[in-house]
C-alpha cells in the first residue's frame, strides 16, 4: 500500500471514530434528558390524580331551597315464616329487596353514608341529583347473611342501627362485632338504636341517658368508628329524648313518614317505611324529590 493510501485510510478511520463518538454523546444526552423528565411525568400523574379527586369533591352542589332526602327504613330481609305474621310489615322478601336496590342503582341514585347525610343537611348540598340513605333497624343477622351480599353486588352503601345490648349478650339472630367489622370494609356503617330498645317516650331521663350514651360508647369502642346517628326505637321519643340526644348525636331518625329535610329538625328526621308490598317501581315514584 502506498503512503498516500495509508494516509487516506487513517483519515477515514479518524472521521468514523469521530462520528461514533458524536453519536454516543448524542445518545447519552437523549438518555439524560429522558431520565430527567421521568420525575416530571410522575408529578404530572400525581397532579392529574389530585385534579380528579378535586373534581369528585366538587360534585357537591349547593341548593337554595332545603334539600330533601329519602331515608329508607328497613328492618328484616328474609323469607317470612308463617309464625312471623304479626311482624309481617317489618319483613321484606330477598327478591323484592334486590329488585329495589337494583332499581335504585339503575336509576342513578347515590347511596349516602351517615356522615354524607349530615353534610347534606347542614350545608344544604348534595353529591348527586338523586340520593338515598338506606337504613335498617335492629341489627338483625339477616342484614349480614342476605342484605349485605345484595348491597355489595350493586355497590350500595347502607346503615344498620344496632341494639347494642343484644349484640353484647350475643343474642341469636343478631349481628356480631366481627360481622359488622367485615361489612364496614365494604361501605356499611353501624349506628345506635339504643341498648335495650325501650319506649323512650315512657322512660325516665336517667334511663334514657344510659340508653343513648352506652350504646354509642359500645359501638365506637368495639368498631373503632364515630357514631353520629340515633334511631329511636319504634319511633317513640319526647322532648327529654331530643335534649339528651343533641349532646351526643348529630342526627335522629324517627318513623314519621315522608322525605327528610333539615327544616323538620336534624334530630327528628322523617323516613320512608319499606313494606313487603313496596314494589321497585312504586319505590322510585315515592321517593322522587324536588332536588331533581
Amino acid at each position: 500500500m502506498t503512503s498516500q493510501k495509508k494516509k487516506s485510510t487513517n483519515a477515514n478511520r479518524k472521521k468514523l471514530n469521530l462520528l461514533l463518538l458524536l453519536l454516543n454523546l448524542v445518545l447519552l444526552g437523549l438518555l439524560a434528558v429522558f431520565m430527567l423528565n421521568r420525575p416530571n411525568q410522575s408529578k404530572s400523574k400525581q397532579q392529574q390524580t389530585q385534579t380528579s379527586q378535586s373534581k369528585t369533591t366538587a360534585k357537591w352542589k349547593t341548593y337554595d331551597e332545603p334539600v330533601q332526602i329519602p331515608i329508607l327504613m328497613y328492618h328484616a330481609v328474609h323469607v317470612m315464616d308463617p309464625s312471623e305474621a304479626s311482624n309481617a310489615n317489618l319483613i321484606v322478601d330477598p327478591d323484592l329487596f334486590e329488585a329495589q336496590i337494583k332499581a335504585l342503582s339503575k336509576a342513578g341514585y347515590y347511596f349516602l353514608t351517615p356522615e354524607e347525610a349530615y353534610k347534606a343537611f347542614t350545608e344544604n348540598a348534595l353529591p348527586a341529583k338523586k340520593v338515598v340513605w338506606l337504613t335498617f333497624d335492629d341489627g338483625n343477622e339477616d342484614f349480614y347473611t342476605i342484605a349485605y351480599p345484595i348491597l355489595k353486588k350493586y355497590k350500595a352503601k347502607a346503615t344498620n342501627n344496632v341494639i347494642t345490648g343484644f349484640v353484647k349478650k350475643g343474642n341469636a339472630g343478631n349481628l356480631t362485632v366481627k360481622q359488622m367489622k367485615e361489612m364496614m370494609a365494604h361501605g356499611m356503617s353501624f349506628q345506635s338504636h339504643t341498648v335495650n330498645h325501650p319506649d323512650l317516650s315512657a322512660t325516665d331521663k336517667a334511663t334514657q341517658k344510659v340508653e343513648l350514651t352506652d350504646s354509642i360508647d359500645f359501638l365506637e369502642n368495639k368498631l373503632n368508628t364515630k357514631v353520629n346517628t340515633i334511631a329511636y326505637p319504634s319511633g317513640r321519643y319526647n322532648q327529654t329524648t331530643l335534649d339528651l340526644a343533641k349532646k351526643t348525636y348529630k342526627l335522629g331518625l324517627t318513623t314519621n313518614e315522608g322525605l327528610a329535610s333539615a327544616k323538620d329538625g336534624l334530630l327528628s328526621l322523617n323516613r320512608v317505611r319499606i313494606l313487603p308490598t313496596t314494589t321497585a317501581k312504586g319505590l322510585l315514584s315515592e321517593i322522587a324529590t324536588d332536588n331533581e
